[in-house]
């Protein structure tokens, strides 16, 4: 008996969260927790479902989910522990539940926070928020516990067992459990505590965003209209589950049914008596209904005599089906968005029976009329005089159509599968059109990402410019034959990855600008040799976007590459221009430039410019050998926390284990490691942002900055968040890589903590 009483004091630290009703996922439960303070993503939502809790989160989460949320002190300065001074995040927390018996320590008077929670340990302060005492439990440490939590469902969606340690998402389950379960002696769910109440089988059906019935801060479900709060998901729109209401009035969070399925979205082409005939991604379908399918239109739940009588060509339907294929509902909205339609002509908006008066919003920016290009895909809000107008483009070879190329609803090009959106790009695309498998073939693509219309090279201008990144053969099928084409993959200077079928192999020139003439669809590359003499500080955002004496184009877009050697693999990405601001652009640098009407530079290729192209790491083994004959070395090294491996035959790399370096290449043929520069040697004493502070010198961190936590005693390397670094700070040396200078563009690559 001592044994089991000593055991269960030195392991009780306890949260309790318990679940009732039909199984639910906890990824769909996070509005819900969020909502009520109880568990929170990061700052991009990510709720981290995988990662581990600690017995401090485990408190936090607890705490703010008991009937003590509110007595919490932040700005306390004592802690019933001596390993939880009050200066820990989780202090107030600690007191708390110390105080009000949701959590106890260990008999040697520490609380242990960083330690993973348990199952058992977790199940228990669960269960005392939901006032279970020790009485309850008995002296069977856990089984008691455990006992009691299966019985009142608070274990439901939680698969561990006594001894194993907790993920968020267990977390996450029990306390969602708890909320739907009832307090110990009464009859009313503990959510119920907290003003909140639960309605099951509910549909989200529309706010002002899809119908602008609706009134604007008002949701339309299935039970009726409601308030909605800012913080709810509207991804659950169309779907069916359950509602959480706050005060009784506001939905504030929704929980779809394990069966939901979401809705297919059509537009209608028109209605008959029974049914409707929709379109969707270049196909005509048939949507059957009957007397008894239920609809949902303006607001208001009608009958399908009056959905059918009262659709036209344009309306948006969204159709729900039951796990068994039938129709659940029928969501009906007024069609207002003309299009997609391409753009031939400075006059596009009249296709519209709009004029020059129109709002345009190109590639999600405020622009003119006149900024619409020639091949632009547009729509047109007609009750809103609003044209969305998009440039996006996908170049490469046309391999396949699905399901078929007689009625195909999506294409393949260049090993990526696209759906179709315009009839224009059905018509080319399909067996009555001018593409065959093998052409190469540029898709437009419009405002979901879906092929709206579709131009040969024929149609596009007579030379193309860019960076020839790879090159290889193609399999194709041409007159029911297999044949093999070479190949060539092009970066365009707007960040487009184009293929083309070739007459020939170019692998003598890979890593060059090139220029790509065509002859009845074959492409013929050539090396492009510039003669600019551009070159200054590259100056933007100012009002006066500049390269030394050149003006910039507001649309300017730019791609960079980590080498011209043919021999390396190069990587090719964007540059933002405002990465350049300030930045002295050598002459050297310059691979491309090409010039729009008003003769300002619009599209830019740089050699190694930023260094952003190029991947870090650190070195984490080093073995060079010198016979006198040959030299060759084997290396382990770190990019991203992965372990990669490196040998080498008559070349070696100045290196020594444990230093950052750049890793030139690809990161997966890697041709050379140069060791990054140290600016470091101290404790940070500030980050904020992207911004670092030490030794009294602020740096920018790279946007993919590597950060690792060096083991003391072994050379072993843990990497570590942005949030771990920050809070680590004030507790470790940091060692401070940059490339290059920072009026060079240099930027913090790599952090190493020891």
């Amino acid at each position: 008996m001592k044994k089991i009483i000593s055991l269960l004091i030195s392991f009780m630290i306890f949260f309790s969260m318990a679940v009732y009703a039909a199984p639910v996922y906890t990824d769909n439960v996070a509005g819900l927790l969020s909502e009520l303070s109880i568990m929170q993503g990061d700052p991009d939502g990510n709720m981290r479902y995988n990662d581990m809790v600690s017995r401090d989160e485990c408190t936090k989460i607890v705490v703010a989910l008991s009937p003590y949320r509110d007595s919490v002190a932040l700005g306390s300065k004592s802690s019933p522990f001596s390993d939880v001074p009050y200066t820990h995040w989780a202090s107030p927390y600690v007191t708390v539940g110390i105080k009000n018996g949701l959590c106890k320590g260990y008999l040697d008077a520490t609380f242990r926070p960083y330690n993973t929670v348990l199952y058992e340990e977790a199940v228990t302060m669960f269960l005392r928020v939901l006032g279970y005492t020790d009485e309850d439990f008995g002296s069977s440490w856990p089984n008691g516990q455990v006992g009691i939590a299966k019985n009142i469902g608070l274990l439901d969606n939680v698969d561990k067992t006594i001894g194993q340690e907790l993920t968020r998402r267990d977390v996450a389950a029990l306390a969602y459990n708890t909320l739907i379960s009832k307090s110990k002696g009464s009859q009313a769910t503990y959510l119920s505590t907290l003003n909140r109440t639960i309605i099951d089988d509910v549909v989200l059906i529309s706010t002002m965003d899809e119908d602008p019935s609706v009134a604007e801060g008002k949701i339309f479900t299935s039970n009726g209209t409601y308030n909605v709060a800012d913080s709810l998901d509207k991804s659950g729109i169309g779907k069916r589950g359950s509602i959480v209401l706050r005060n009784g009035d506001t939905v504030v969070s929704f929980i779809p049914n394990g069966t939901s399925s979401g809705n297919d979205e059509h537009m209608v082409f028109s209605a008959l008596g029974n049914g409707i005939v929709a379109y969707k991604n270049g196909t005509f379908s048939q949507i059957v209904v009957s007397d008894d399918t239920v609809f949902y239109k303006n607001s208001a739940k009608v009958s399908a005599n009056s959905a059918l009588t009262s659709l036209k060509m344009g309306d948006v339907i969204r159709v729900s089906y039951k796990s068994n294929g039938e129709i659940d509902y029928i969501m009906c909205t007024e069609g207002s968005t003309i299009g997609p339609k391409t753009v031939y002509s400075t006059n596009w908006y009249e296709q519209f029976g709009a004029d020059s008066s129109v709002t345009v919003m190109r590639n999600g920016e405020k622009a003119s009329v006149t900024d619409v290009k020639t091949n632009d895909i547009a729509y047109y809000l007609k009750g809103l005089n609003i044209a969305l107008v998009y440039s996006d483009k996908a170049t490469g070879i046309y391999e396949s159509a699905t399901p078929n190329k007689d009625a195909p609803t999506s294409v393949t090009v260049s090993g990526t599968t696209y759906k179709l959106e315009g009839v224009d790009a059905f018509r080319k695309l399909s067996s009555s059109g001018s593409f065959n498998y093998g052409d190469t073939v540029t898709l437009l693509l419009g405002k979901d990402g879906e092929v709206a219309d579709v131009l040969s090279n024929t149609q596009l201008a007579d030379t193309v410019y860019g960076f020839l990144t790879k090159v290889g053969t193609k399999e194709t099928t041409v007159l029911g034959k297999t044949v093999t084409k070479p190949y060539v993959e092009i970066v365009l200077p707007d960040g487009e990855v184009a293929q083309y079928i070739t007459n020939k192999s170019y692998d003598s020139i890979i890593n060059r600008v090139v220029s790509v003439k065509f002859s009845e669809g074959i492409a013929t590359i050539s090396t492009y040799n510039s003669n600019y003499d551009i070159n200054g500080k590259f100056v933007w955002g100012s009002g006066a976007n500049t390269l030394g004496s050149y003006t910039l184009a507001g649309d300017l877009k730019i791609i960079e590459t980590s080498s011209i050697e043919a021999r390396e693999a190069a990587t090719v990405g964007p540059v933002y221009p405002q990465r350049l601001n300030g930045l002295k652009i050598s002459k050297n640098s310059v691979l491309y430039a090409s010039k729009n009407s008003a003769g300002h530079i619009d599209r830019l290729i740089l050699n190694d410019v930023t260094g952003d192209m190029h991947t870090y790491g650190i070195v984490t083994k080093v073995n060079n050998r010198d016979s006198g004959l040959s030299v060759s070395g084997n290396y382990e090294y770190l990019v991203d926390g992965t372990t990669g491996t490196l040998s080498t035959q008559n070349k070696s790399f100045s290196v020594s284990t444990g230093q950052a370096v750049k890793i030139k290449g690809d990161g997966r043929s890697v041709t050379s490691m140069i060791p990054l520069s140290a600016i470091s040697s101290t404790k940070v004493s500030d980050i904020n942002g992207s911004m670092v502070t030490a030794d009294g010198k602020t740096y920018i961190l790279s946007d993919k900055v590597q950060i690792y936590m060096k083991k003391t005693s072994e050379n072993e390397y843990i990497m570590l968040s942005y949030d771990e670094f920050k809070e680590m700070i004030n507790e470790y040396k940091a060692y401070i890589y940059t490339d290059k200078a920072y009026s060079d563009g240099g930027r913090i690559r790599v952090i190493i903590l020891k």
